[in-house]
């Protein structure tokens, strides 16, 4: 059964003030866990909670009328928004408690979506590396497609 909209969105924002609040609560890489054990278990909790609510927003990640065949703003904005999500937001990391930080934003990095050869593209510059190099190794490219799952799947450019 799809979750109502008006639940999706306060699951959204519940889990995005939940990544918010875990953010201060990272121990320093190499330092160890040596936060006080009820800050631990808090970190820990509040990961836990995010863990939990992810599969239930990422159930209906795609709408399944969704024609990626057309060039739609619609569409456009969708696609957009799922890889602002995936790539320039906060996200839990696979040991408990830790999450990654964007070091860059989707403006940072000049994101764009568009509508090519009868495709859906997205691109952005990945800051973090040298742009000294030759833009094939400084620019992500890649397609969009709609898996059998009715999830998005990305192809390298």
């Amino acid at each position: 059964m799809p979750i109502p909209c008006e639940i999706r969105e306060e699951l959204e924002a519940v889990r995005h003030r939940f990544l918010k609040l875990l953010v201060p609560l990272q121990t320093p890489e190499g330092t160890g866990s040596a936060g006080s054990t009820e800050q631990e278990r808090l970190r820990r909790a509040l990961w836990t909670a995010v863990r939990e609510i992810d599969p239930l927003l990422t159930e209906a990640q795609v709408p399944p009328d969704i024609d990626l065949t057309k060039d739609d703003p619609a569409t456009q904005r969708l696609l957009h928004d799922f890889v602002v999500r995936e790539y320039f937001s906060l996200h839990l990391l696979d040991d408990p408690g830790d999450v990654h930080v964007p070091a860059h934003t989707p403006e940072d990095c000049e994101l764009r979506v568009f509508f090519q050869y009868g495709r859906w593209f997205v691109t952005w510059m990945k800051l973090e590396e040298s742009m000294n190099r030759p833009e094939a190794l400084t620019r992500e490219l890649l397609v969009f497609e709609k898996g059998q799952d009715n999830r998005f799947v990305f192809t390298e450019v």
